[in-house]
This record gives C-alpha cells, structure tokens and sequence, in this order.
C-alpha cells in the first residue's frame, strides 16, 4: 500500500502501481483502478506500462501490460471492452455479447466516450493522459459507466449525460450513485485560448473557481472542479463523489502527460467492472 490523496490510494501490488478510489473500493460488488505508468514493459518516451495501441508501442506489450494490470482481479485482456474515444458524448450501453470489442486494435465496439453496463463480468476500459476518467456505479441494481472527458466532453456535460442515460435506461436514482474522478492535469498546468475560454464562459464556467485569466493572454482551466460541479448538479451526493489531487502533468514519475509531453507519450487504462455473479455469490 502507499499514500492517499484527496480519496484515491495509490497501491502497489503484483509489481506495479495503480490507483483506487477509497470511496469505491467499499462496493463490494465492483472492481476497479487507474493504471499509472510504472510496472510494464513498454521502453522509451513509452516507458513502461502504456495500455494503448495507437501510441506507436508494440501490440505485444500493450496486450501484457493491460494482462498485468488487470491480473490482480482475475480479468484477461482479451474480454475487455473499449469504444473508440473521440471526445465526443455518446453513451454505450454494452452488452454481453460485446466482450472483447476493443481487446485488439481494430475490434472497437463503436465511437463513444461513456460505456455502461450492467452485465457481471464486463470489464469497461477508458485510455487517457491529462484527460478525465469518470467512475459511476449504483451499486444496488448493480449498473457502472465509465466515461472519457476532456475539455470538448466537459463542455458538452458529458457527467451530466451519462447520469441521465443511467437513469433513463436503469432507472437509477442518482442520489445512491458513487462517483470517482480519476487524475487529470490540473488548472496549474493546463491553460486554453481566449477563444476555448469563450465557450467555456458562455456555457457557465466563467471566472474562478473555474476558468481564470493567467495574465499571459491565456486561461487556467479546472477540468476536475467543472466535472464534480457537473456530477453533483445531475443529483450525485457530494458525499458520494471521490476526487484526487494527483495531476497527470505535475507527477511525470506516475503519469504519461499528452500536454506536457507535446503528444508523445503512452495512455493511462481506467477499468471498471461489476464482479462476476459467482464472485458476488460466494
């Protein structure tokens, strides 16, 4: 075990370091973390554990260095499910039949940002690297979703969409959901121009605590205080949220960095599962 910061864990286990949300590893029913960069095989600017397949890495070692983070809760890369991530909004809802669908390159289940499930055994994966992961799960249904948001997603209100989907499809009550927010490159790090500044402003996000003029012609912006702004306004508990400190672009020792790092860089895989029935039964 290591530290914690503002809810997430940083745990070290099987030879590689990951982080968890201490508010949702008290879901006995759901299974999940945020891989950071250390523990894999990947070498160069790639070092070492990057999970994606468009970054130039060898498909060999992406396909062991997802096998090595998701060994520890018994999941095998193969049955994972990814949607192609294209900053956009839509929502997935996957099905059984869809394990697998983005386990290699080319097998994509669909171009979406949020998969949902609430299927046992379905692991959902996101990718990033100063972009937002969202961790939702209603624990009582059981149904989970996991969502990809930048700067394009935040301003869309992707945690507002996905809530809404829930509650349409499930019927959840967004009251009992959980919420996790995983590292991401912080305001410090992260300036915009005027002009994204702008849609930022006219969509409500103007002035602090979320978008301040630097002096320098340009604007911070604080992906994660709009997201947890957005997940409370769409009926989570602010009890219910977890929220980290950790910034992709401040800690290059933890994180791949695609700001810092001007593109060049290796992914971070968020997953999310609701564990398999025989796991819940036993």
């Amino acid at each position: 075990m290591g530290s914690t910061d503002s809810g997430f864990q940083l745990t070290r286990l099987d030879g590689l370091t990951c982080l968890q949300s201490t508010l949702l590893n008290r879901c006995e029913l759901i299974d999940h973390a945020f891989s950071t960069r250390l523990g894999g095989l990947s070498g160069g600017f790639l070092s070492s554990l990057n999970t994606a397949f468009h970054t130039g890495d060898k498909i060999e070692h992406v396909l062991e260095n997802r096998r090595l983070l998701l060994n520890h809760w018994g999941y095998r890369p193969e049955e994972i499910v990814a949607g192609s991530q294209v900053h956009g909004v839509t929502v997935f809802p996957v099905a059984a039949q869809d394990r697998g669908r983005g386990a290699e390159p080319g097998t994509f289940l669909a171009e979406a940002d949020a998969l949902v499930t609430a299927e046992p055994g379905i692991v959902l994966t996101a990718y990033a690297a100063d972009c937002l992961l969202l961790y939702i799960a209603e624990p009582h249904i059981p149904v989970i979703a996991l969502a990809h948001a930048g700067w394009r997603g935040t301003l869309s209100a992707m945690a507002v969409l996905v809530v809404d989907f829930m509650q349409a499809r499930y019927g959840v009550d967004p009251s009992h959901l959980l919420a996790a927010i995983s590292p991401g490159i912080c305001p410090g790090c992260y300036r915009v121009n005027e002009e994204t500044a702008g849609r930022f402003k006219l969509a409500g996000w103007g002035g602090e605590p979320y978008l301040e003029e630097d002096g320098q012609g340009s604007y911070r912006l604080d992906l994660p205080r709009i997201n947890a702004a957005q997940l409370i306004n769409a009926g989570i508990a602010a009890h219910n949220l977890a929220q980290t400190g950790f910034c992709t672009s401040c800690r290059p020792d933890l994180f791949y960095s695609y700001r810092r790092e001007r593109g060049l860089t290796g992914r971070m895989m968020g997953f999310l599962a609701i564990k398999p029935e025989k796991e819940m039964i036993a």
